[in-house]
């Protein structure tokens, strides 16, 4: 079906809905092996940028519902990757952070998501690859959905 579709005749959001798919399937297979899901590391990285935060919090960046961020901690607490402590500003709010073994873990991930992204770029020149970074940035600011450095 896709296969009909014209080059002038695709729309610059399906493509890159149909690539976020994608990136989401690869990452997928990729933490498989190592027992985590593309949410749980999404919120291992989120956790790396600013440690502390709070369930609502994580879960506003990491994209997921408060009741999913609540069973991604829980996992993630099973595994050892992060510890929770009550806030000094109030002790009813758990304060997350990556324990050393998560920060190890989170590394690991990153190569995973590396070798995706070499992957999905080869052949694109560094500046070409800047530029398009670049003007993702603008997309997501234009949007209003959030990302870290923009």
């Amino acid at each position: 079906m896709d296969d009909a579709i014209s080059p002038q005749q695709l729309r610059l959001l399906y493509a890159i809905g149909r690539l976020d798919r994608g990136i989401q399937r690869e990452l997928e297979q990729g933490l498989k092996p190592l027992g985590l899901s593309p949410h749980q590391y999404a919120t291992l990285t989120v956790l790396r940028a600013r440690s502390g935060l709070s369930n609502a919090q994580l879960a506003r960046r990491a994209y997921v519902t408060p009741q999913a961020m609540s069973q991604v901690l829980a996992s993630l607490l099973d595994a050892g990757l992060v510890s929770r402590t009550p806030s000094d500003d109030n002790q009813r709010v758990l304060e997350t952070r990556l324990t050393p073994e998560g920060l190890k873990v989170t590394a690991t991930c990153d190569q995973i998501a590396d070798e995706i992204e070499d992957r999905m770029l080869e052949g694109v020149p560094q500046a070409e690859r800047h530029a398009l970074l670049a003007a993702v940035r603008a997309c997501v600011q234009r949007i209003n959905a959030g990302l870290p450095g923009a």
